[in-house]
């Protein structure tokens, strides 16, 4: 930006000369956002023509705003005053009633660090940003795990932070904003559970009488986010969304020291001893835990030495996280059950995978099933199904694995996989395959549900002419250990499409899993966790016979019961 300035050159003629203002920093990567939040929210943004008037007149339409007014720490403003109102009420009828007689765009923007802000009139829909529309686009599989992709997923703040192509403190700004401390303590509570929610989806108990305080606080200084509220405004869901950067500095975090690993599970473990966080029905928690913290301890014994893999560096952003790097699938299952595994398994199903990488860093949830039944004919735009390829590549660019939901069929699990084979084509969608995983949890084994486990169900639909992998995780730790794999011979005349290694896994020892040879006391805390998972909780008769008709077993039913036990004590 240029501005002329006069000098008092005593002469009859001022001399002008050109001084140079600075740019502002950030000044760029604002205005791009503005415009990416103009193209997302047309509706919101409507064009307003020169003369103030709205869009369809004549002149020269534009969608800037002329005044925007920003309440930063807004939530004072929603307090009951001492003479019985709400200054945020006051405010809402001022710009209610400007708003109804002019036209001019004036926005009024309120900002929070806490929960509270939301108690300002929401709309009832949020509509998705565009700005990562195409996350695709020009980005090839192999290059997913490169900072200057990753840092493009979830909050703008960490690309803002992002100078002339330099990490730069990004991480660490990141670090402290999740813990809202300087340096990580996994000894507080709040801090190992944000570290750990954010790539493993913790469940907060709603009834448990510490859940709202801790959610509260995980949404004010820990960066959980609040998806909406009821309209009572009692309840609050939130959670932490997808967000790579964050899952490889909360990774960071976790080993940062030997011993940060095991405080944090210890954390985890009060918690779920006390019912604030839930385990799941069939041990989903503990093989979250399990298979991802396998793959953190597996490239951390031999890192790539470019990698990013330190909260202060500070090089180019070309370089690759390593909590985002692909991992061979052979090397980690060599891993996870030991040298052994391939022998099992068969060369063929060695050669089969040989170019077979998988990457995930964090967990995300699914509320739906992977293939839902929608009529292709009265289906909406929101209806609107990824295939079962992009569905996958789409995780794999963003390094996440999926939790399917709780009524999914067959499968309670995903993680992507990449086959890096040229002779398979430029196409990404056409190298992509899947673990799918099951989790049990029984007192008797499940081999049989193995064989159950097929990608072409009609509320999975994954259809590939390459292989994928079938795990069955029996995390029972009175079964004896076992691991059976098996994998079919290639028949020429039998599509692809249905050519699966199956791994049935029962028990949760390090005989099944050797890698927690290394890592005794972590393999202590995990089975502690799902002991608990185990442990029905109590409930009286007269407890039981209220909840009537919600089980088929005889505590739920039989309510002579309760006329027996008021016997008991007489006879």
């Amino acid at each position: 930006m240029l501005c002329f300035a006069h000098s008092d050159h005593p002469g009859p003629h001022r001399i002008y000369e050109k001084v140079e203002v600075p740019k502002l920093e950030g000044e760029s990567l604002l205005m791009d956002a503005f415009q990416d939040m103009v193209i997302a929210m047309p509706h919101i943004f409507a064009p307003v023509t020169s003369g103030g008037k709205g869009e369809g007149e004549e002149g020269e339409g534009v969608n800037e705003p002329k005044l925007v007014i920003a309440f930063d720490e807004a939530h004072p403003l929603s307090k009951l005053s001492g003479k019985g109102f709400r200054p945020s009420h006051i405010l809402g009828r001022v710009i209610n009633s400007y708003s109804r007689n002019n036209d001019a765009p004036v926005w009024v923007v309120f900002a929070s660090t806490t929960s509270q802000v939301a108690d300002f009139s929401a709309p009832q829909m949020i509509h998705n940003s565009q700005r990562l529309a195409t996350p695709l686009r020009g980005i090839s599989a192999n290059d997913v795990a490169k900072f200057h992709h990753i840092v493009g997923f979830g909050r703008p703040l960490w690309k803002s932070h992002v100078q002339e192509k330099v990490v730069d403190g990004v991480m660490e700004l990141a670090a402290q904003k999740l813990c809202k401390s300087k340096s990580f303590d996994p000894k507080v509570t709040n801090q190992a559970l944000a570290v750990l929610s954010q790539r493993f989806g913790l469940d907060i108990c709603f009834g448990h009488p510490d859940a709202v305080s801790y959610i509260e606080t995980g949404v004010a200084s820990h960066l959980r986010v609040c998806f909406s509220r009821t309209e009572d405004r009692i309840w609050s869901f939130t959670g932490y969304p997808s967000e790579p950067l964050l899952s490889c500095v909360a990774a960071m975090l976790l080993h940062e020291t030997p011993n940060s690993l095991l405080q944090t599970l210890l954390v985890l473990k009060e918690k779920v001893d006390g019912g604030m966080v839930e385990t799941g029905q069939s041990g989903e928690l503990t093989s979250r835990l399990l298979l991802l913290l396998a793959k953190d301890l597996f490239i951390r014994e031999n890192p790539s030495e470019d990698a990013i893999q330190d909260l202060r560096y500070n090089k180019s952003e070309d370089a690759e996280l390593l909590d985002c790097q692909k991992v061979s699938v052979i090397e980690f299952l060599a891993y996870l059950f030991g040298t052994t595994f391939w022998s099992k398994a068969g060369k063929e199903a060695e050669t089969a995978f040989q170019h077979a990488y998988i990457n995930f860093s964090h967990w995300v949830p699914m509320t739906e099933f992977i293939s839902p039944t929608v009529d292709p004919k009265h289906a909406t735009a929101e209806e609107s199904r990824c295939d079962g390829q992009e569905w996958t590549l789409r995780h794999w660019h963003r390094t996440s694995a999926v939790q399917c939901c709780h009524l999914q069929p067959l499968v309670d699990k995903m993680i992507p996989i990449y086959f890096d084979d040229p002779a398979l084509g430029s196409e990404d969608t056409e190298r992509v395959s899947q673990i799918f995983i099951s989790d049990t949890a029984g007192k008797r084994r499940n081999v049989r549900e193995l064989s159950h486990i097929t990608r072409t169900h009609e509320t999975i639909q994954c259809l590939s002419d390459l292989p994928y992998i079938a795990l069955l995780l029996d995390l029972n730790m009175d079964l004896d250990p076992q691991l059976d794999v098996t994998f079919p011979e290639r028949d020429p005349g039998h599509p692809e499409t249905d050519r699966c290694l199956r791994i049935y896994a029962s028990g949760m020892s390090d005989a099944i899993f050797p890698f927690l040879k290394q890592y005794p006391d972590v393999a202590i805390q995990l089975r502690g966790i799902l002991s608990r998972q185990k442990e029905a909780p109590s409930e009286t008769t007269l407890q039981a016979l209220v909840k009537f008709g919600s089980t088929a077993r005889s505590r739920n039913l039989r309510w002579e019961a309760q006329q027996q036990s008021r016997l008991e004590p007489l006879l």
